[in-house]
């Protein structure tokens, strides 16, 4: 049987996966459009990394903790 921690990882890692390529489909369209302020976007860009990095680290976490 399933526990919650298990499932907390999958959604996790899920919701890690799906915002990634959210991510890069933004930076494609803002390289096609150069409206864009690059200073702004190089921002927002390292903002989008960090919460990719810390869903993939709660993913991993609630794994290990399903495990133990």
């Amino acid at each position: 049987m399933l526990n919650e921690n298990l499932i907390l990882s999958i959604l996790f890692g899920l919701a890690s996966f799906l915002y990634y390529r959210i991510h890069k489909w933004w930076l494609s369209g803002r390289d096609k459009n150069p409206i864009f302020l690059k200073l702004e976007t190089k921002t927002k860009s390292f903002e989008n990394w960090v919460i990719i990095i810390f869903l993939a680290i709660a993913s991993l976490g609630f794994l290990i903790k399903s495990i133990i």
